[in-house]
């Protein structure tokens, strides 16, 4: 047993530099350019459902900064860009079916938007993707759009899920986009629904 746990060790060791480095590129392209990763892999003396080794996932999110342990520095918006860069680097060989990202619209536009927008678009060729999103960037990416409300109804809050036709996806997108649905707005949404 003991040989087949320093085989793996030394599989993870070797594969972790590769795996570094694709995702520190993922993490560029979704407008994390300062933000660097790292993995440690300690050997330890004690089995674990996984072998002997203890990995730990470090992140420095600015230049200059100490990398910190991952799980007690990132903010959610963070922790799920971090996740959709590791997922999307590892969607050819993930066998998990179903893939969930909320949040992960916090603190981006623009660019940033559209790269994450293409991400989940790659990630779900190979995974079923649910993504919870207020921005309109990626919201036009998808291929079934729901709309998620609350009604209160006997004073208990209740919410309903509704899957929208194409009209009413663009004009969705329109008013998240804006605050409002007019010609403009309608426009803008109907260029960024072709694009996706």
């Amino acid at each position: 047993m003991d040989n087949l746990a320093i085989k793996m060790h030394k599989i993870r060791k070797t594969s972790t530099k590769e795996l570094i480095s694709s995702i520190n590129q993922e993490l560029e392209e979704l407008e994390m350019k300062n933000a660097k990763i790292n993995i440690n892999i300690e050997y330890i003396e004690e089995y674990l459902k996984t072998g002997k080794d203890i990995v730990t996932f470090y992140i420095s999110t600015n230049v200059g900064e100490e990398e910190k342990e991952l799980s007690k520095i990132a903010s959610g918006g963070e922790m799920s860009r971090i996740m959709l860069a590791i997922k999307k680097v590892l969607a050819d060989s993930d066998q998990m079916p179903v893939l969930v990202f909320d949040e992960i619209d916090t603190g981006i536009s623009g660019k940033a938007a559209n790269s994450v927008a293409k991400k989940l678009k790659v990630i779900s060729n190979k995974h079923q993707v649910i993504c919870i999103s207020h921005l309109p960037n990626i919201a036009a990416a998808a291929d079934y759009n729901y709309f998620i409300s609350k009604k209160i109804k006997k004073d208990r809050t209740k919410t309903e899920i509704r899957l929208l036709e194409e009209n009413e996806v663009i004009r969705e997108i329109a008013r998240i986009s804006s605050g409002e649905v007019n010609e403009v707005t309608l426009k803008y949404a109907t260029e960024l629904r072709c694009r996706a």
